[in-house]
């Protein structure tokens, strides 16, 4: 993506953003924001931003978020609640007097999108979760007791390595294994993450031993290199996202929303990953039915990074549902 369209804001409570914007070309259409997941930055939109920016003409924010690329990387978890994520949110479209928009999240950029649903709806249209769905608030969360019921449903948990990446010393971890950490997140098998990422205590023993699996083809040098090079200073940051999560931090950030704010009445597209092993693209659909009442869903013969793996089928869905927006 092109360096010299990157903006610098300072949100109101004095955190740095580095994002991507596009101007339109077509003012009749939506903006569209998009929020990156763990471990990437904005720049695993590249192909969403040809499409939707260079092609047809939207006009786009693509942020690093808080912790990630060119943004501020505080290491006080407390400075990673999902509200005040969202807020940065908020002051990054009023800076660029963006009344409405369309958001569109992957990964933990979902789980702000889900946020943005319950706490601005005002300032949204609709709301794209990829791969991972929409998350309704869980005020009384525990990772522990989502561990074993996702193991009783799915024969193992799916949240293994959050409570790693939770940990002190997987940031030296990572550090030490990037390689094998870049490997462990990009596989060309998804199913490995079934043994060697979600359960507890496979990331680490995968790190570890310094795994290494076969990538994908859709993955090139350049953006092993790229990535290398965004996570050059290791994940101090970006892993207080996970230490938010699994010390409560979140969950009592939740118990500010309100009950009737739970359920999202506008429009929601979700694109399930059939092939994602953490999450699974069944409980994702089955959550979405329950939790919005105007949903869109598609599912695609891909994993987790369909974005990039499976460009032109996730790009047409996504335009589509935005143009029933209109």
């Amino acid at each position: 993506m092109d360096h010299r369209r990157y903006k610098t804001l300072k949100t109101s409570r004095g955190y740095h953003y580095n994002y991507f914007h596009l101007a339109a070309k077509d003012s009749t259409l939506l903006p569209l924001l998009f929020l990156h997941d763990f471990p990437t930055t904005s720049s695993i939109w590249k192909e969403q931003v040809t499409y939707f920016g260079e092609h047809h003409g939207f006009r786009l924010i693509v942020p690093d978020l808080l912790g990630f690329g060119g943004s501020s990387k505080p290491t006080n978890p407390e400075a990673y609640k999902p509200t005040l994520i969202c807020q940065d949110i908020i002051d990054i479209l009023n800076a660029e007097a963006i009344d409405v928009a369309v958001v569109i999240g992957h990964g933990i950029g979902s789980k702000i999108a889900s946020r943005l649903a319950n706490l601005h709806d005002r300032r949204f249209r609709g709301y794209g979760f990829l791969a991972v769905p929409y998350s309704a608030p869980r005020p009384k969360q525990k990772m522990e007791d989502t561990a074993i019921a996702t193991r009783k449903m799915c024969g193992y948990e799916l949240c293994g390595h959050i409570l790693f990446l939770a940990e002190e010393d997987a940031v030296n971890i990572l550090a030490d294994h990037m390689q094998s950490l870049y490997s462990a997140m990009f596989p060309l098998d998804p199913k490995m993450w079934v043994t060697s990422v979600a359960p507890i205590g496979a990331l680490k023993a995968w790190l570890d031993e310094d795994k290494k699996t076969p990538l994908p083809s859709y993955l090139t040098p350049m953006h092993r290199d790229e990535w290398l090079l965004s996570f050059k200073d290791g994940f101090p940051a970006s892993l207080c996202w996970f230490k938010a999560i699994v010390s409560g931090i979140n969950a009592a950030d939740d118990k500010e929303i309100p009950l009737d704010r739970y359920s999202i009445k506008q429009p929601v597209f979700f694109a399930a990953a059939q092939h994602d092993y953490i999450s699974r693209s069944v409980l994702g659909i089955a959550m979405t039915h329950h939790n919005c009442s105007e949903a869109s869903i598609r599912e695609f013969n891909a994993g987790h990074w369909l974005m990039i793996s499976h460009p032109a089928e996730v790009n047409a869905s996504i335009f589509n549902w935005i143009m029933d927006l209109v």
